[in-house]
């Protein structure tokens, strides 16, 4: 007697298979074919909200001509620097682009152009005090990441910039003020119910 497997094991079985497939785009695998440069110097000080940063990328010519064909969006991204990653999980790099923390940050979401692509960037005040760098993911028709750039060698040792923004110190100081509110909000909910 032949046995089958229940059709929505079946099933199941393909959606574990392309979630699995879907998180295993690894950094390493992705080409590095775009040129990225920032305007800020190495080690300047930038200040959230009042400082701009423009940031410019473009297809690497010296590479073949149609090895971008499936190129279609371009994600901008700022990134910490490894001198600020040191002993914080939160900003950990991982070569699996689900689990890596190092660009939580989005700067540009948009369509690929081959060259004279360029986005000016102001600072928002939520971003932390850190040092950082930029990089450029491009994507397929897919929404896969497929290739990037960054405005920094492999090592991510040159041209980082500082951002000087909110300290964890300012976070702390405005949290009895939030959860304070959020008392009151609860308190005024409960009343309402109450009635």
């Amino acid at each position: 007697m032949e046995v089958h497997p229940p059709p929505l094991l079946l099933l199941l079985s393909c959606f574990a298979i392309a979630s699995y497939a879907q998180h295993e785009h690894l950094l390493s695998s992705l080409n590095r074919s775009l040129i990225v440069s920032t305007t800020p110097t190495p080690g300047q000080v930038l200040k959230i909200g009042v400082d701009q940063v423009t940031v410019t990328w473009s297809y690497n010519q010296t590479l073949p001509t149609a090895a971008d064909s499936n190129y279609t969006r371009v994600q901008v991204k700022l990134c910490y620097a490894p001198v600020s990653q040191s002993g914080r999980d939160d900003r950990k790099t991982d070569d699996n682009l689900l689990n890596d923390k190092t660009c939580p940050f989005d700067i540009m979401d948009g369509p690929y152009q081959r060259s004279n692509s360029s986005f000016i960037w102001t600072i928002p005040r939520d971003i932390p005090t850190a040092t950082y760098f930029i990089r450029v993911y491009v994507t397929d028709p897919d929404d896969h990441e497929v290739a990037y750039g960054q405005s920094t060698d492999p090592l991510k040792t040159t041209n980082l910039f500082q951002i000087e923004g909110v300290t964890n110190d300012q976070v702390l100081a405005a949290w009895p003020t939030f959860k304070m509110s959020l008392g009151y909000s609860y308190a005024w909910l409960g009343v309402l119910f109450l009635m």
